[in-house]
């Protein structure tokens, strides 16, 4: 589900995201992100306190977060073929780790989503599936629920998201010889 070659793959998320704030400049920083990289420290692009020409802060960070995110699947799917985490080829897995904590990494993730959907569609969400019993039948509930309906791949793919951080962050800080080859 999370990597690349997976049908209904995590990237597309990213993607459906990017889309629904539908902002060119978030776009253009994220194609120009590799050159920020060569400018900037990533924690400094990450901060939220870096100003680039014409370009809202917010701006910056959300791209340095969808570009960690997009090059840790990019990474985990080499991982699946190489599970070897102190392999010098995943130094830049280690790079983004060492950059941004998991927890605030997560949480900067739900203040960007928040930003999109808004906070009263967001305790909506959270009234719904507090109580929800984890069936077919009240999945499909919560999928045509007419008030959740707008963003609810975008809530999807947020969990999805936090799951895959938290096994990203612990896979590579597991001891060798405690590592699960399960990626």
């Amino acid at each position: 589900m999370f990597l690349p070659d997976s049908k209904k793959n995590f990237e597309n998320g990213i993607l459906q995201l990017l889309d629904k704030f539908n902002n060119s400049q978030l776009d253009l920083l994220l194609e120009r992100y590799p050159d920020l990289l060569q400018e900037h420290d990533l924690e400094e692009l990450l901060s939220g306190n870096l100003e680039i020409n014409g370009a809202e802060m917010q701006d910056v960070k959300t791209a340095g977060l969808l570009s960690c995110l997009k090059l840790l699947v990019h990474f985990c799917g080499e991982l699946k073929e190489q599970p070897d985490p102190e392999d010098s080829r995943f130094d830049s897995v280690r790079y983004i780790l060492k950059s941004i904590a998991c927890s605030r990494f997560v949480e900067e993730l739900l203040l960007v989503v928040l930003s999109m959907v808004g906070p009263d569609y967001y305790e909506k969400f959270q009234l719904r599936i507090q109580n929800l019993d984890f069936n077919p039948e009240s999945e499909a509930e919560l999928e045509n629920d007419p008030e959740l309906k707008e963003h609810i791949n975008v809530m999807t793919w947020l969990a999805l998201a936090r799951l895959f951080l938290e096994s990203v962050y612990t896979y590579f800080s597991s001891p060798e010889g405690e590592v699960n080859n399960t990626t």
